[in-house]
């Protein structure tokens, strides 16, 4: 395998990679494909996609695509479980990103586009990047990017506070353990302005009795995501997590 396949950045957190795939597409690589790979797999993967798609060009020889007409590809990839893990196990998640334009990725049949709605980009079974339309001052169609729950994740969360906010209303004793157990996992989701919002709407949803507020301190859900903050560290690469050297 090449050096520079097992170069290949990992960002430091899941939403700092989730950040970094609404950035990606925001800049215009609204086209997709994206899977899993076993984590021995994953270096020839990349090697794969730079042989096809160039994703590993620099930014200059994506600029001189793009003025070209031609499509530039992006590969984000990230680990499905924490680390450490051994070279042969585990499963990493990967997004094959790229921009309109002349090139294989964009007329294959398996890439999808970003922006249309049955075709959501999205992160396993939990999240999902949608955006919004905005016209520039030049007249210019733009989009505004943002991550939210899928529908069938946040219904599990609706489940699953209806029925903690009802055992809370219904128990003799009243005892909120469950409930402040499940407000705690939620301010640790991702704090992206859309998925924030839903956050909002499920205790608003759950009609939580004002008694438990303080106690379960829901005027804080979460903070939001720092875009000041470092996506990437230069000790951090598909080499060094997967403990690969060669």
């Amino acid at each position: 395998m090449t050096e520079k396949a097992t170069d290949l950045p990992v960002a430091l957190t899941k939403s700092a990679a989730m950040r970094y795939i609404a950035e990606t597409v925001g800049h215009g690589y609204f086209l997709f494909q994206s899977g899993s790979v076993p984590a021995a797999k994953l270096p020839r993967l990349i090697e794969k996609f730079d042989r096809e798609y160039r994703v590993l060009a620099t930014r200059g020889m994506r600029d001189n695509d793009r003025i070209r007409g031609r499509s530039c590809a992006r590969l984000i990839v990230f680990p499905k479980v924490s680390f450490p893990v051994e070279k042969s196990e585990g499963e990493w998640i990967f997004w094959l990103l790229a921009t309109e334009g002349g090139g294989p990725l964009p007329a294959e049949k398996s890439t999808m586009d970003a922006r249309n709605k049955v075709t959501r980009l999205r992160w396993e079974g939990q999240y999902e990047l949608v955006s919004r339309p905005v016209r520039r001052r030049n007249g210019d169609l733009d989009y505004v990017w943002t991550w939210v729950f899928q529908e069938s994740f946040l219904e599990r969360w609706k489940r699953v506070f209806a029925k903690a906010a009802g055992r809370v209303r219904s128990s003799k004793e009243r005892k909120p353990q469950y409930l402040i157990k499940l407000v705690t996992s939620l301010r640790n989701v991702p704090g992206f302005h859309g998925i924030n919002r839903q956050k909002k709407a499920l205790v608003i949803g759950a009609d939580i009795s004002k008694q438990w507020h303080d106690e379960l301190n829901l005027k804080y859900l979460g903070s939001v995501v720092n875009k000041v903050l470092p996506i990437f560290a230069s000790e951090r690469t598909v080499g060094t997590l997967l403990g690969k050297h060669d």
